[in-house]
């Protein structure tokens, strides 16, 4: 039960509620899990925390308080191109996969959905994985549309997905760096506009559907059930991809690494040079250059960075403007808004640097029954994220002369 309820992700195991009073009480009924409110008042819970914490204290004397220092360092560019992630659905990140769940809704959660994932490519899961539905998206508009379905009685649904990974919430540091009020609740990382709870900066696994339906109980039972209780068969063909999928890697010289162990092993040190979600102040200069995106070649704005915290850089650190890859926090409002960049400006950003996964990958026109076009591509990219006006220096030998 508690692995189930762990994969529940920032709305249990992350919770940073601010002056909340209440406590969680998990139910178990049948297969599903249910947390239900409490309210507790301050003389029960001091008696609660003096027995029960005292003991759980003395039996786990072998889980201290996570150290981030303690982690493994591992960086950007290492992780990008030496290792292939392996999600939380035990597959490749950036794979496509047919998978079949139900929707949920908890008590606990209000408006919040999850989707509970039971069966992977035709194979039952040993312990379901929940979504919450923020992280559960549709890959285009064009592609399909989404079901809609009661999560209190939810049919079995399919999907055809694929696993991308992205750092969501706010970073620690957010409300000293930002110099913003409580009161702003458009950004990512609050949970509503009503209630604005922090969510922490994490690494999190998402799922992205280019195909969904609804299985009706003659298809659960002649097919989604048959095919899982076939298991050797398929177990077979699955061990013959597995090891023609390592033997590939292998010639590539790429190792797997897992989602779970890059979230709680690892440190993932930025193209910056700083654990990814700390703050830096940065300062490069544009230019307009072409490059290789995918299989094509483009010519787009690129952001040298020369300076780091105020030391030169040896060698400059190369951002591609494209989509978001620079750009506010969230969708953080500017009056006038933050100009394009052009060829040869300075800029200066108090910036705090992040990973995603951009792109299509391979296949997608196929997989979305479109007509191929062969130019999906599908990365791991560095992506950078300011909370104030880029300062725009006129004349870079003098750092005073900016322009907001």
């Amino acid at each position: 039960m508690l692995a189930r309820f762990n994969a529940l992700n920032y709305d249990t195991r992350h919770r940073k509620t601010r002056g909340n009073s209440e406590s969680f009480r998990i139910e178990r009924g049948g297969t599903d899990v249910k947390a239900l409110r409490n309210p507790i008042s301050s003389g029960w819970l001091s008696l609660f925390c003096f027995f029960i914490c005292g003991q759980l204290l003395a039996e786990s004397p072998e889980q201290p308080q996570e150290d981030a220092s303690q982690r493994t360092e591992i960086h950007f560019d290492d992780l990008k191109n030496k290792y292939q992630i392996i999600g939380r659905l035990g597959k490749p990140v950036g794979e496509y996969h047919t998978i079949h769940g139900t929707w949920k809704r908890f008590n606990f959660s209000k408006r919040q959905l999850f989707f509970q994932v039971t069966h992977v490519n035709f194979q039952k899961l040993s312990e379901p994985q929940l979504y919450p539905e923020r992280h559960f998206k549709l890959a285009h508009l064009w592609a399909t549309e989404k079901l809609k379905v009661d999560p209190d009685h939810s049919p079995i649904c399919e999907y055809r997905v694929w696993e991308s990974l992205e750092y969501f919430g706010t970073p620690d540091d957010f409300g000293k760096e930002s110099g913003l009020p409580e009161s702003i609740g458009i950004l990512p990382g609050f949970k509503s506009r009503d209630k604005k709870e922090f969510i922490p900066l994490e690494l999190t696994s998402e799922l992205n559907f280019v195909k969904a339906r609804v299985l009706n109980q003659e298809e659960v039972e002649n097919r989604l059930e048959k095919i899982a209780a076939a298991g050797s068969s398929v177990a077979a063909s699955i061990v013959n991809y597995n090891a023609w999928l390592a033997n590939k890697k292998r010639g590539e010289g790429r190792v797997d690494i897992s989602f779970c162990d890059l979230q709680d092993r690892y440190r993932i040190i930025g193209k910056l040079g700083k654990p990814l979600g700390e703050y830096s102040t940065i300062r490069g200069v544009w230019k307009r250059e072409r490059t290789t995106i995918g299989r094509d070649m483009r010519r787009l704005h690129r952001f040298y960075v020369t300076h780091v915290d105020g030391q030169l850089l040896k060698e400059s650190i190369i951002f591609n403007h494209r989509w978001d890859t620079i750009s506010s926090y969230g969708i953080m409002p500017f009056e006038p808004p933050v100009p394009d960049p052009v060829e040869t400006e300075v800029w200066e950003m108090r910036v705090v640097e992040l990973m995603k996964n951009r792109g299509l990958p391979s296949g997608f026109n196929g997989e979305a029954g479109l007509i191929e076009q062969h130019n999906s591509f599908f990365e791991l990219d560095s992506v950078l994220r300011y909370h104030h006006r880029p300062s725009i220096i006129k004349d870079p030998t003098r750092l005073s002369d900016k322009v907001n």
